[in-house]
């Protein structure tokens, strides 16, 4: 045996090499077959492959999983690459408990963080997760309540550049309208985004040139004195299910300062499931009962029907600031004429905001809180 092994080691040498060989093309070969498969199989085969590789930058696709319960109305998919990192992540739910939870964790980060282009009924997040709540009438109205919204979340872990911030809005788009579909909810599809199009931030106006616009009623009524001067974020567009206006105080540089005033509005029975830090236990006060407007030193509440859906517009203070009260650089508990001063603003700030928006949108039975 070892005089035949000797005879013939340049032909099992020669075996090995081409067994190493074998293998090292094998490997070599295994990873775009494997990112292919990924890649068309993931999320019902439904991710846009040029949007995908835009997302996933230059990832190795590792694993993919998916799940759907037709009759919770619930549907995952997540698809990661090979450090076992998101690359995209689909969440969807029909049923309100769901959604509460889901939206539970949203309102830390005052949404919208930026609101989505051409009228499609969501916003975004921090961290680039889109949600959208399209209309699903097939299955029905909540008792009390205005026709069902599908909530689906999108996120890209990757999504940092203009051209990646589109491509994720295109696959939120495409991944609603295909669970949407899948749930049987007989809506609308969502139009595609314009080319390009991507989440916006907002834009900061000085507050004079707020005038007119969605966020008209911080620029007409009486505000705190450090805000006279400053600037106004709007963050409202047409169609969107939450919007912001946020006057400022003077901040370092070209950054504004922290938030003195915010109003918001909230589009569905959804809203009163998001928190909101900072701002007390819920933008609305609803909870689980009777849509009613309300009125504190902390924050106002006026409600409509917008489109058959409820809708609620708050204002409220930004961030610790009546607690300070006007001018003032140190905590001192507020006075009971201070409280009421503070009830009186906010029902102003909100009265505005609401009849400016009731009078934008096709809305009825405003209902405003009650004089202070």
């Amino acid at each position: 045996m070892k005089n035949w092994a000797l005879r013939h080691r340049k032909w099992l040498w020669g075996l090995a090499c081409t067994a190493i060989v074998l293998v090292v093309v094998g490997f070599s070969v295994q990873a775009p077959v494997k990112d292919w498969w990924l890649s068309r199989e993931a999320c019902d085969h439904k991710l846009p492959s040029d949007d995908l590789r835009t997302v996933r930058t230059d990832a190795r696709l590792g694993a993919e999983r998916q799940s759907f319960d037709k009759d919770r109305g619930e549907y995952h998919c997540v698809l990661t690459d090979d450090r076992d990192k998101v690359v995209v992540a689909v969440d969807a739910y029909l049923d309100q408990a769901g959604q509460k939870k889901e939206l539970s964790f949203v309102g830390t980060g005052r949404p919208p963080h930026a609101v989505l282009p051409g009228g499609l009924p969501g916003f975004e997040a921090e961290n680039s997760l889109v949600y959208l709540m399209p209309p699903c009438p097939r299955a029905g109205n909540e008792p009390g309540q205005g026709p069902r919204r599908l909530l689906v979340g999108t996120w890209t872990y990757f999504a940092e550049s203009r051209q990646e911030k589109a491509a994720m809005l295109r696959l939120a788009v495409r991944m609603t309208n295909m669970v949407s579909e899948k749930l049987g909810c007989g809506g609308r599809p969502l139009p595609a985004p314009q080319d390009g199009a991507v989440p916006d931030l907002g834009a900061y106006v000085p507050r004079a040139e707020a005038k007119g616009t969605a966020c008209d009623a911080l620029a007409t009524t009486h505000v705190p004195a450090d805000g006279l001067e400053r600037k106004v974020r709007i963050a409202i567009a047409d169609g969107g299910i939450v919007g912001r206006c946020t006057l400022n105080a003077p901040g370092e540089g070209t950054k504004p300062g922290r938030p003195l005033v915010e109003l918001t509005s909230w589009h569905g029975d959804w809203g009163p499931h998001v928190r909101e830090m900072g701002s007390g236990p819920d933008p609305l006060p609803m909870g689980d009962g009777a849509w009613k407007p309300s009125l504190t030193e902390d924050q106002a509440w006026a409600i409509a029907s917008c489109d058959g859906e409820n809708t609620g517009f708050a204002a409220h203070w930004g961030y610790g600031y009546s607690d300070r009260g006007e001018g003032q650089k140190e905590y001192h508990p507020p006075t009971a004429a201070e409280r009421h001063e503070q009830r009186v603003s906010l029902r102003e700030y909100v009265t505005a905001f609401a009849m400016d928006q009731v009078r934008l949108g096709n809305c009825t039975e405003l209902r405003l809180p009650p004089e202070p």
